[in-house]
């Protein structure tokens, strides 16, 4: 499997002098889709109505699972980054932590699954999805990841959507309301702009 892995990773990372605008578009998609997704979150909840937020706050809790499942493999088992093994180039720098799985990736095919499993997300779900695919791409391009951290994160990002999903209810009922409640009476305690943060 290791043989593998390798073999992928040498077929997907960029040689020693890529081109400088593949580099630098390979760059930003590896360290800053993420922050734009958790800007787009943001803007969701303040600015979505409450169906919205509430799929937006399930599938938060979804990838923090998935998150959570990550660290745990990680404290089992310690795969190292290719660059410690000095396998390939590497083009952005990046901590002595474990390879497998993805964090980046994990969140992204998380929050795409559980969007497309309901129709009024599906478009948002299939955007982020193929976000997640390019994100997983340009980390192995960059020489930080293997490619089976990438399918070892769309694993977990399956099993914990898998797992959430019948409780999706009982988060509708019991969860969302009191968190978005909290959040309505910061508001109002903050006594913020009702243009700025609307009271939907």
């Amino acid at each position: 499997m290791e043989n593998w892995n390798i073999w992928l990773f040498s077929l997907v990372n960029a040689g020693e002098h890529p081109p400088p605008a593949f580099l630098t578009a390979a760059r930003w998609t590896a360290e800053w889709v993420i922050f734009a997704l958790a800007l787009w979150m943001v803007l969701g909840w303040v600015y979505g109505r409450r169906p919205f937020r509430a799929s937006l706050m399930s599938a938060g809790l979804a990838a923090a699972l998935g998150l959570g499942i990550n660290q745990l493999i990680g404290l089992i088992w310690y795969h190292p980054r290719p660059f410690e093994l000095g396998i390939g180039h590497q083009f952005v720098p990046h901590g002595l932590e474990t390879s497998f799985p993805s964090d980046h990736a994990t969140v992204l095919w998380v929050l795409g699954l559980w969007l497309v499993a309901q129709r009024s997300t599906r478009r948002w779900g299939m955007l982020i999805g193929a976000l997640g695919v390019a994100v997983a791409w340009s980390r192995v391009y960059l020489g930080i990841h293997f490619p089976f951290d990438m399918l070892g994160s769309l694993a977990v990002a399956v099993f914990s959507v898998l797992v959430l999903q019948p409780f999706k209810p009982f988060i509708a009922a019991h969860v969302f309301p009191p968190i978005e409640h909290l959040y309505k009476s910061a508001i109002r305690a903050l006594r913020l702009p009702p243009w700025l943060f609307p009271p939907r």
